[in-house]
């Protein structure tokens, strides 16, 4: 059986700003080659409701349009911050090493890491299971280049680059950023 190590998540928001809404957040597990041993998805929905208990998400129509996410049947399956929050936590703690944490991996993780403390599981009991060290693909990448092992030119986004490597995926979708994340870390690490 594979040792869990690894935290890869990527979190889609309505757009920018921290008053926008959370959306939805994919997490793996991986080993420490980056195989995935176990998969979670959110979808979610702010705690804010109007007169008639129906939620109140703050988007902007940029947000929707880069995710693509269709809010009428987001709203559906989406589950609140509570019940998110034990579902993470349920996961975090079937995998959490024993004498270690999950190492966060992402694009830009600090300011997913953010999101989730923000909107689902806060830093306290986030810290419980993973630690504060993180792998984050876009120092990878300029430390490689820096080193001549990947081309100066080489992209940096996440889709630019999952592309130029020859990986076509599902972007700006939470889950299809964290399978990009996983192939492009493997292809970096063997670099």
């Amino acid at each position: 059986m594979s040792i869990a190590k690894n935290l890869v998540f990527d979190c889609e928001s309505g757009g920018i700003g921290e008053d926008i809404s959370l959306l939805t957040a994919h997490f793996a597990v991986t080993d420490e080659d980056w195989n995935i041993i176990d998969e979670l998805s959110l979808f979610l929905k702010p705690k804010e409701v109007d007169e008639t208990g129906c939620a109140i998400y703050k988007v902007t129509a940029g947000g929707l349009g880069v995710n693509k996410i269709n809010i009428v049947e987001h709203d559906k399956t989406a589950i609140t911050k509570s019940e998110a929050g034990q579902k993470l936590r349920e996961f975090l703690w079937k995998y959490k090493p024993k004498e270690d944490w999950l190492a966060p991996m992402g694009k830009n993780i600090d300011g997913d890491i953010r999101w989730v403390n923000n909107h689902i599981l806060g830093a306290p009991e986030w810290r419980k299971y993973v630690s504060y060290r993180t792998y984050d693909i876009t120092t990878v990448i300029r430390y490689l280049k820096r080193k001549g092992k990947l081309a100066a030119d080489a992209p940096e986004g996440l889709e630019k680059l999952a592309n130029f490597l020859g990986l076509q995926f599902d972007a700006h979708t939470a889950s299809g950023d964290v399978h990009a994340s996983i192939f492009v870390m493997k292809y970096l690490e063997n670099l």
